[in-house]
């Protein structure tokens, strides 16, 4: 498709605006001027016809009748010819007059106005009819006729057409120069905000377009522009601090076993040393493929990945079986767990145990000892909502927005990398995106609260649905 600027298309529309515009005001002038000449021939025939009717009905001999045609003879050559006059009987038969319209056959019984007996389009002439009674004793029934050229006003008309149609050109081409002008004029700030972007150097996050003297419909736009060099700061500074994250949580693991191993080819051991070097070695492997499992796990979810594996089945129920399988890190803590509320939702059970194991076992780790853990399952008419609550330390509302991102710890010394490497809560918001949900965390009164809403997809949850990749 060929590609065209705007300013040539809002050129293109004013023409076509004006067009129309010039067309519909030319139509309407030429039919005012053609009806003001149609009313003026009219006019002047009527003026005509009114004259000499009395002179015809009052003839009654034939010398009157022959001093008649010698008048109107005198006034057809005193008007150049310009208008002629003719009186026919009741038989069509011409008694004064020419022989110009002899063939009066067609001429109208009534009076009235037309061009020729016709109604040729093709004549100038224009032709009033008067049907009166000759006071000759006999009451006899004439029709009276008279014509006149109406060549000048035909031109008058012809030439105020002409006029019109050179006067439109003409605008419409100044338009067409106009607008092109004002459109480029109106353009200019677009060709400024251009030049401003591509002046924005590659590295240099902290760059954005000036919108101070920008017009209110770039604003937006402009505005829109520097939200996502927002965003894309955020994104960048997020991939610098997970690149950072990534190779401090492999860099641990890599070197001790390059250190391990190293301890192990520079002296000679036995099979029982060699196998408790191999055997951390693999706990340093284990540790390592499941941060990339982990981190193929949340990328395949934020590449748009949907839970396929789903079914209706009560959250109370496989929220006990999730306790169950954390059961023996309660009871190292002392800890309890109450489950309140229940909700049927259409999940991937998998990912959900995963991701509730997951808060429980955050909650675990920093709960009071001896105390309980709520998990609080609630919904309203488009989510259910899933949180799991405990007894701490507060968080500062500072942390509480990045708690969900990879590797991030409110503890920057990273004290539990080893047993714990920061995605936990990173994987609960990957199965909330699986499941078309978000997440949550709050801090108040000395209770931390973390979980993930889960979309309904019927109102009664009851009905299967199928979620598949975008």
């Amino acid at each position: 498709m060929k590609k065209t600027s705007i300013s040539s298309r809002l050129s293109v529309m004013f023409v076509l605006c004006s067009v129309l515009m010039l067309s519909v005001y030319g139509l309407y002038l030429r039919s005012s001027l053609d009806d003001s000449l149609t009313k003026q021939m009219h006019n002047e025939l009527e003026f005509r016809a009114n004259l000499i009717a009395p002179w015809v009905s009052s003839r009654a001999s034939p010398e009157a009748w022959k001093r008649l045609d010698n008048k109107l003879t005198n006034l057809v050559e005193a008007e150049g010819g310009r208008v002629k006059y003719w009186i026919f009987d009741a038989d069509s038969t011409v008694l004064l007059g020419d022989n110009s319209l002899s063939d009066a056959s067609q001429i109208p019984s009534t009076s009235g106005f037309t061009r020729t007996p016709s109604d040729s389009e093709l004549s100038s002439d224009r032709y009033l009819y008067t049907t009166f009674t000759s006071f000759d004793g006999e009451n006899t029934t004439l029709r009276f006729v008279v014509s006149i050229d109406s060549t000048a006003y035909v031109g008058t008309l012809n030439e105020f057409t002409r006029t019109l149609i050179l006067i439109s050109i003409l605008g419409i081409s100044l338009v067409a120069l106009l607008g092109f002008a004002i459109s480029r004029m109106g353009m200019r700030p677009v060709q400024r905000l251009s030049s401003q972007a591509e002046k924005l150097e590659a590295g240099n996050y902290d760059q954005r377009l000036d919108t101070t003297n920008l017009p209110n419909e770039l604003q937006a736009l402009a505005a829109s522009f520097n939200g996502v060099l927002d965003r894309q700061k955020v994104a960048w500074q997020q991939l610098e601090s997970f690149n950072a994250d990534v190779a401090h949580e492999l860099r641990t693991p890599l070197t001790n076993m390059i250190g391990q191993t190293q301890f192990g080819l520079s002296h000679k051991h036995d099979i029982a040393e060699l196998e408790e070097i191999l055997g951390s070695n693999l706990e340093e492997l284990e540790r390592m493929t499941s941060i990339v499992n982990d981190m193929l796990f949340m990328s395949h979810a934020q590449a748009g990945e949907r839970a396929t594996q789903t079914s209706d089945v009560s959250l109370k129920k496989e929220a006990l079986k999730t306790v169950e399988y954390i059961e023996p890190l309660l009871e190292e803590r002392a800890l309890d767990v109450e489950i309140k509320g229940d909700a049927i939702a259409c999940i991937d059970c998998r990912l959900f145990h995963r991701a509730l194991a997951n808060l429980l076992g955050n909650s675990v780790r920093y709960a009071n000892p001896k105390s309980t853990i709520l998990v609080s399952i609630t919904m309203d008419a488009s989510d259910v909502f899933v949180s799991v609550s405990n007894e701490g330390e507060p968080i500062d509302p500072t942390h509480l927005n990045r708690l969900f991102e990879r590797f991030y710890r409110v503890d920057s010394s990273r004290g539990d990398s080893r047993t714990h490497h920061g995605l936990g809560l990173s994987i609960v918001k990957a199965v909330a995106l699986m499941h078309k949900g978000d997440v949550f965390a709050t801090s108040r009164d000395g209770v931390n609260t973390f979980g993930l809403t889960l979309s309904i997809n019927h109102p009664n949850q009851m009905e299967n649905s199928i979620l598949t990749k975008k």
